[in-house]
């Protein structure tokens, strides 16, 4: 039997953990394109992790800007 708890929180911690990085970078850069793709990277992993279908939605949401 699978436990479901520990998988969850764990994707939950790595998305929070990516949303993190890219807020320190959008913040950090001074380089304006990298902070435009920080900012839609941060926009979408805080979607997901706000959302109720997270991992799926994240993905999908990368591909389509292009970061996946």
């Amino acid at each position: 039997m699978i436990v479901w708890t520990p998988l969850i929180t764990l994707i939950a911690l790595v998305l929070l953990t990516a949303a993190g990085a890219a807020a320190v970078v959008a913040l950090t850069t001074t380089d304006h394109q990298r902070a435009v793709r920080a900012m839609t990277l941060l926009k979408i992993l805080l979607g997901a992790l706000l959302g109720s279908s997270g991992v799926l939605a994240a993905v999908i949401h990368l591909h389509q800007a292009g970061l996946l």
